[in-house]
């Protein structure tokens, strides 16, 4: 007796569905955190950056400020005591201003509630700031292109990196 095996038709295969509890996620640069996605992540990168160049300008314009009797070879002027306060009061300003974009833009990265509202703000001060600067270079007269040039940088890269940080906004879930 010979018997055959019967070939059968294999089962059909069934395709589950994701799950509908599971949400689907935003996709971003491996390099960028979920939380922001590129765009966003860029513009505060731009902040941290700038916040740090910022912060070294501060510096060099305090310390500045107060060396400026080194200037004069052997006679000083009279009012050498106020002549670098004006100098070092901007410093002083310029390094508050650079320590909050720093530590706003590392808030933005690491999600910290409000992080996001002061990063925007932040830098929309620092690009109005910069904006004015550029005037005031240019209304001096023989101004300094480059300086002017330097600022309008400025005041560009913060102010598209505060839009850029307002406009993507619905991607944070704790601000």
């Amino acid at each position: 007796m010979v018997t055959s095996k019967k070939v059968g038709k294999p089962a059909p295969r069934v395709i589950r569905s994701a799950s509908r509890s599971v949400a689907a996620r935003h996709r971003s640069h491996t390099l960028a955190p979920e939380h922001l996605g590129e765009m966003a992540s860029i513009a505060t990168l731009v902040l941290g950056v700038g916040g740090v160049a910022l912060l070294i300008t501060a510096v060099s314009m305090v310390v500045g400020g107060l060396t400026i009797s080194s200037r004069y070879a052997a006679s000083l002027p009279p009012n050498i005591g106020s002549l670098g306060m004006p100098q070092v009061l901007g410093g002083i300003g310029i390094l508050l201003l650079a320590i909050g974009l720093v530590a706003a833009a590392a808030a933005v990265f690491l999600d910290v509630r409000g992080g996001r509202t002061a990063a925007i703000a932040l830098g929309g001060i620092v690009a109005v700031l910069s904006a004015a600067g550029v005037i005031g270079v240019m209304t001096i007269g023989g101004g300094d292109r480059l300086v002017a040039v330097a600022l309008l940088v400025g005041a560009v890269a913060f102010g598209a990196s505060s839009i850029l940080l307002l406009r993507t906004r619905h991607h944070s879930a704790s601000d």
